[in-house]
């Protein structure tokens, strides 16, 4: 099968950049042909089809420009992008692949390309890396709080709220796009929509998609491309963003639960000052901001930990930071909410603990960190599942069924 993956970065970058490149990976060990569709940008890998990417946009510089007429300029590109879809339009005819599987593509390649594969005849999977399809901002969460206010289409909130960044033309252009997307009807012409989540599925079933149209693929790692380790060092570790989402904050307050062990932030974002006073203010002598981390050093350093910790306070996806910790041995202390409950098993491969409250959480942390053999079993349970539930075969399985029914679906069409 020929597969026309489309994600706007062609390097590491998140999420949904892991995702791509190793479901090209998974495909391409299993005989499938992979066709990228990205934009360009210094840091990409390189790619055989690097002359049908689009150019680079730096949205932020748009958006910080003095000149009103640049802002509205890139206010238009992230809405719809000729180049976009004229370049996609070539790509599809020069490849003619079987199917178009879509991960982030919104603002910089734009729903512009979405029709092109449509009249084209091709089936088109999207898997929804975030919230995109029902929130504005992606994230159902702003100004400290989960938020769902845009329900039932009421993409103007996202404005009076300044969703995006905080900031009137930013929040504007992703109420714009909602709006556009609605009166489009960019949605019917993707034939399935894949969800990491069970709980994202019941989002967007909850925001009217239709049941037939979602189907729940989780995310996978390649197991054997992990070593797991079961011994370990005296540090506990959170590694991702740092951003007011993730609930760094209430980690940094429950630090002073296990004041004898390091607390090892690992990462980089818009937090980072903020949570470098908080750690003075509260003195949290034993939490240590340790910055961005390069991949491999940073598999290394969370395989040596007792275990990790995800204190989020919105409803994450599916997040890597669990499968990849799992899958080197570790077991987890994460938020009950969003997905995570479907990765952290209470006491089988981790603890689940209340978001934003610091008190359960150092209550969590000093139970665990007291009991080293405990850890062990779970991160034990925790490299299991992820061998025998989130592995690569399980993955390939699943999501060359749904290629293989759309593709069988827009033929009977």
């Amino acid at each position: 099968m020929r597969v026309c993956l489309v994600n706007t970065f062609h390097y590491m970058r998140g999420g949904d950049s892991t995702y791509t490149f190793d479901l090209a990976r998974l495909l391409a060990a299993h005989g499938d042909s992979v066709i990228h569709f990205a934009m360009k940008h210094p840091a990409n890998l390189k790619s055989e089809f690097e002359q049908y990417f689009v150019d680079t946009v730096d949205y932020r510089a748009l958006h910080a420009s003095a000149n009103p007429f640049r802002k509205i300029k890139g206010l238009a590109r992230s809405l719809y992008s000729f180049e976009a879809r004229r370049k996609f339009a070539t790509l599809l005819k020069a490849t003619k692949p079987d199917v178009v599987h879509l991960q982030n593509f919104r603002r910089h390649l734009t729903f512009s390309i979405v029709p092109q594969a449509a009249d084209q005849g091709i089936p088109v999977v999207f898997t929804a890396h975030d919230y995109d399809a029902i929130c504005p901002n992606s994230v159902i969460f702003a100004h400290g709080r989960v938020c769902e206010l845009c329900k039932g289409g009421r993409f103007y909130r996202a404005v009076f709220e300044r969703c995006k960044e905080d900031a009137l033309v930013g929040s504007l252009a992703i109420a714009v796009e909602g709006y556009l997307v609605r009166l489009r009807r960019y949605y019917r012409l993707i034939d399935r929509i894949v969800t990491p989540s069970a709980f994202l599925r019941g989002k967007l079933l909850e925001h009217g998609f239709p049941p037939e149209q979602v189907t729940v693929v989780n995310n996978f790692v390649a197991a054997g491309a992990y070593t797991p380790s079961y011994a370990s060092k005296d540090y506990v570790v959170y590694f991702g963003r740092l951003s007011p989402e993730k609930g760094i904050d209430t980690l940094v307050r429950a630090a002073k639960s296990i004041p004898h062990t390091r607390v090892l932030i690992v990462g980089d974002g818009p937090s980072m000052t903020e949570l470098e006073e908080l750690r003075e203010r509260t003195g949290a002598s034993n939490v240590e901001l340790v910055g961005r981390m390069e991949r491999d050093q940073l598999l290394s350093l969370v395989a040596e930990s007792k275990f990790v910790v995800l204190p989020s306070v919105w409803p994450e996806n599916f997040p890597y930071a669990l499968l990849e910790a799992f899958a080197v041995g570790k077991a987890a202390i994460g938020s009950r909410i969003g997905g995570i409950p479907e990765l952290i098993i209470d006491g089988v491969t981790g603890l689940l603990v209340e978001p934003g409250d610091p008190s359960d959480l150092g209550e969590k942390m000093a139970y665990l960190d007291e009991r080293p053999r405990l850890g062990v079993e779970l991160g034990r349970a925790a490299r299991r599942r992820v061998e025998t539930e989130f592995g690569a075969d399980a993955h390939y399985e699943k999501i060359s069924g749904v290629y293989r029914e759309v593709a069988e679906s827009r033929r009977h069409r």
